[in-house]
């Protein structure tokens, strides 16, 4: 029996206490028939009996007052119906508002179910009850990072240091903190004091190699994902690390960094997308050939186009007797429908269930098998050479492409130039990832340019910014440049070349053979070790030499912006017969 609330706690425990051992530690509070019971639903909760766990908890009820409303809400969680948790454990912090550990489990399921608000200010009012638990500490801290308040974190953690200079964790978090500020050096001595005083530690191990990432150390990444596999992770761990040691690998070319891309849909990662599929998932062990499959798009939207690179490879490897549904964001549909008739495009629909995206697809019909398109990756795109003559696939609706053709003319001379400047999500680390607009400046001063807006969202304060400099940018009228995403790719391929960071805009343009220029960030994966974008026929890309070098790198694309269309200007001098050639 595996008696999980039997035995309390031994005293100085390593780790922070988990929720089951600290209503453990607290089992001599109720009566013996209540704690007889809390003890069964303890065994049934670690045997996965959810069903007996939660029946022998409320059975407890009234004796067993908070700790017994806890175990339910514990259970649910465990069970995935996380508003039941909540609600629960909600009744229990009614019925004991001064227990701070029942605070605490509100903290973590509100952060689980994506409310870090929430989590922030139930932890803060836990710190002020208990100041002194350097797990409270480091849980509130944590939080304050990922809602971008950086400086309040770092102060939590300072305090905390006072008391605990030699606390590895604390280290860690304040060299995640760092790295989230931009500090990267910072960042690296913070993560390499936290290495020297735990090298075994796997969550350590694994922020260390995230920060290695942000600066594009790509070997030491993978050297730190290895020392934290080989130190015994838990699964979601393991999963969580695979996943960085892909990123690692495909940074540094190994397209065997396929095999730990895996790692992106694990069910261990609660972050990981999971899909509601009435079919058998497709696995390498069964051919293609023949076969009535189903892809279905999966990541960002800038995935699901770059992924879209293979769907002309597996139409081949289905053969004449297949037969391919692909299931993709409803935006892309009218996109893939034209460039591949011989596939039948549908929707796929997404929404949030117990704390976890889920994907289906109404209208998926009969086919034999479904499998999320990255998992042809290692099939489809397993070597250098695979990547060879890679071609434009998209098409959008050639009266669209000419109607933004005459109005792109009605703006006067020059070049043509589609550009964007960050993505639609800015959280957390992702800000670090794209330039400030005020270091696109360069840029849009180069002569003979006439630039016009891709950037989606809001995009009003930067253009007015550059308006107030002198620097125009062109709004395509009545394009929603969110929403329709035909239209977005008539724009692109009616323009003469566009400039941005790797978002599904510049994926879209590519994807259609317009001349892009990719301003890539660190970790940038999708390059695969190479100075371009394998993925597509006529893509070019911009790489940091070590940290996010933005000033310098964006002056230098400024001028090879201007030696380009000075070659665009002495090739059509050319062609008109005004110059001799050379």
């Amino acid at each position: 029996m595996t008696a999980a609330l039997k035995t309390r706690p031994k005293a100085a425990p390593a780790r922070p206490l988990s929720p089951l051992h600290r209503i453990a530690a607290r089992l001599d509070e109720v009566p013996a028939a209540a704690r007889k019971r809390l003890v069964g639903a303890g065994d049934a909760l670690a045997d996965g009996d959810f069903a007996r766990a939660e029946s022998l908890a409320a059975a407890a009820l009234p004796e067993g007052g908070s700790l017994a409303l806890r175990l339910i809400g514990l259970t649910r969680e465990r069970a995935g119906a996380l508003p039941q948790a909540f609600e629960a454990l909600r009744e229990a912090h009614l019925k004991a508002p001064a227990d701070p550990d029942g605070v605490r489990d509100l903290a973590r399921l509100a952060r689980r179910m994506g409310q870090p608000a929430l989590a922030a200010d139930l932890l803060a009012r836990v710190r002020a009850a208990a100041p002194g638990d350097l797990a409270d500490a480091q849980d509130l801290a944590a939080v304050l990072r990922d809602l971008d308040r950086c400086d309040e974190a770092l102060a939590i953690v300072r305090e905390a240091m006072a008391d605990a200079p030699q606390a590895p964790h604390l280290w860690s978090l304040l060299g995640s903190i760092a790295a989230q500020k931009g500090d990267d050096a910072d960042a690296r001595v913070f993560h390499d004091e936290a290495l020297r005083l735990a090298p075994r530690d796997v969550p350590i191990l694994a922020n260390a190699a995230l920060a290695r990432l942000d600066v594009g150390d790509a070997s030491a990444a993978k050297a730190a994902c290895d020392a934290a596999l080989a130190a015994g992770p838990t699964p979601p761990q393991a999963a969580a690390v695979r996943l960085a040691r892909a990123t690692a690998r495909l940074c540094l070319g190994d397209l065997g960094g396929w095999e730990d891309y895996a790692a992106r849909l694990a069910p261990e990662r609660r972050e990981a997308l999971a899909f509601d599929i009435a079919a058998p998932r497709w696995t390498p062990a069964r051919p293609l050939a023949g076969l009535s499959l189903m892809l279905v798009g999966e990541q960002g939207l800038g995935d699901e186009v770059m992924f879209g690179s293979m769907i002309g490879d597996a139409l081949v490897a289905l053969g004449p007797a297949g037969r391919l549904t692909l299931a993709v964001e409803p935006r892309l549909v009218p996109l893939l429908a034209r460039a591949w008739p011989a596939a039948r495009v549908i929707g796929h629909a997404t929404a949030s269930l117990a704390g976890r995206l889920r994907r289906t697809v109404p209208d998926a019909g009969p086919i034999q098998a479904w499998a999320p398109i990255g998992d042809l990756l290692p099939l489809l795109r397993g070597t250098p050479e695979s990547f060879a003559g890679a071609k434009p696939f998209l098409a959008p609706d050639p009266a669209r492409v000419a109607h933004w053709r005459i109005w792109l003319e009605s703006l006067g001379p020059g070049r043509k130039v589609g550009i964007l400047w960050r993505s639609g999500l800015m959280a957390g680390l992702r800000a670090r990832r794209f330039a400030p607009f005020e270091a696109w400046t360069p840029v849009l001063a180069t002569s003979g340019a006439v630039f016009v807006n891709l950037q989606y969202g809001e995009a009003e304060p930067d253009l007015a910014r550059a308006q107030a400099l002198g620097l125009a940018i062109h709004r395509p009228p009545g394009l929603d440049l969110m929403q329709d995403l035909e239209g977005v790719a008539a724009l692109a391929c009616a323009l003469d070349m566009m400039i941005g960071p790797m978002t599904a805009t510049s994926n879209l343009a590519a994807a259609c053979g317009v001349e892009t220029w990719i301003l890539a960030s660190n970790p940038s994966w999708p390059l695969l070790g190479t100075t371009g974008c394998p993925w597509y026929s006529n893509a070019r890309a911009f790489t940091p030499d070590e940290a996010d070098d933005w000033a310098p790198r964006l002056e230098g694309l400024a001028r090879a912006l201007a030696q380009r269309l000075n070659d665009m200007a002495g090739a059509l001098a050319q062609r008109l017969g005004l110059t001799p050639a050379a």
